[in-house]
């Protein structure tokens, strides 16, 4: 089989260009070639290159005027102007939905991991205009953000002797600063009860999983909105966030108590809404709707209290909170009826 013709990367009518089997955008194209969206590739971790950070902000100039929080909808994002799947590919999920909403230094970070896959062909007109190589740009699979400026700058994220290395990675040091921010035994593994007492402070369910909900809670604590992640202790920018909150010695923000007016309305019966639920109904608020709570909750709509959610229990549910009967047997799994009864919780 011949090799696949190479078309050129500009055309002045700004038509659709291609590059290597890849639809570029074509404004941008046309201006400074793109970057290339790679294929999945394997992460791992802890990588560290050296850089020249002076060729990236070329590249950046040259790819979106050095503008490193550009998004104009083209489909291209940030600095070095990743396509979604590109900085999906790379690790960028990891700081931030989309390019633009990433730091320059992660920007920069997931950039080095593109070099190292694609080249400096990922940039074909801009890396030309920088002088971008695979050396000087400090190609890196494992790229972490700050890497680039080598082993002087990482210095400068340690602070005091004796405090914590602020390095992004989740080893038993920042643990058991953890444990002791969080009030127990501070012995370097997080258990299954820790992570129950952490989920406790951050206002999460504490399940004793860490997933979604207990990161974007702990980022909350910390002053950090959610950036998507499952485990906190996989996401380089919020153990890094979490190591420096850490070292500042502010104490463990405790989660408020129930208020409502505070449940996402999103159709979903989870654990949150089924606390707001109990709390309505009056009875202990775990989360979980026991056969007493559901007897409850039909003594307090109007249904028999028999502890078997069925059609009356969720036609008198509905009827409680202006609703009509709609046929559904278990409210529970009915988008629409879940959604009214959160904005009815809400409203209280």
């Amino acid at each position: 089989m011949s090799a696949p013709r190479r078309v050129p990367t500009h055309r002045a009518d700004g038509r659709a260009v291609y590059f290597r089997d890849v639809r570029v955008a074509p404004k941008m194209a046309a201006a400074t070639g793109g970057a290339v969206i790679a294929a999945g590739m394997g992460m791992a971790g802890g990588g560290v290159a050296t850089a020249d950070t002076a060729v990236w902000d070329k590249v950046a100039h040259c790819e979106s005027t050095g503008n490193w929080s550009i998004n104009t909808g083209n489909g291209y994002y940030g600095g070095l102007q990743f396509s979604p799947s590109t900085w999906k590919a790379f690790g960028g999920h990891e700081y931030a939905g989309n390019a633009h909403q990433a730091t320059k230094a992660e920007q920069i970070a997931v950039a080095q991991r593109t070099l190292h896959q694609q080249g400096p062909g990922a940039w074909p007109t801009c890396s030309t205009r920088a002088g971008l190589t695979k050396t000087n740009g400090g190609a890196d699979p494992n790229a972490q953000p700050g890497s680039s400026h080598g082993s002087a700058s990482r210095g400068q994220d340690r602070t005091s002797p004796g405090a914590l290395v602020v390095d992004g990675k989740f080893g038993p040091a920042t643990t058991r600063a953890l444990q002791q921010w969080i009030g127990v035994s501070a012995d370097g593994s997080l258990s299954t009860s820790d992570i129950k007492t952490l989920q406790t402070k951050v206002g999460a369910v504490p399940d004793g999983k860490i997933g979604s909900e207990t990161t974007r809670q702990l980022r909350a604590a910390i002053g950090l909105g959610s950036n998507g992640v499952w485990d906190f202790r996989s996401s380089y920018s919020t153990v890094k966030a979490l190591q420096s909150h850490l070292n500042s010695g502010a104490p463990a923000k405790s989660a408020p108590a129930p208020r409502t007016g505070t449940l996402v309305v999103d159709g979903k019966f989870g654990p949150a809404t089924t606390r707001a639920l109990e709390a309505w109904v009056g009875v202990g608020q775990d989360g979980r709707l026991s056969t007493s709570d559901i007897k409850a909750l039909q003594t307090k709509v109007g249904a028999v209290p028999d502890g078997k959610i069925g059609s009356e229990t969720t036609r008198q549910l509905r009827a409680a909170i202006g609703h009509g009967n709609n046929g559904v047997w278990d409210f529970r799994s009915n988008y629409a009826t879940v959604k009214a009864l959160q904005q009815h919780l809400n409203a209280r």
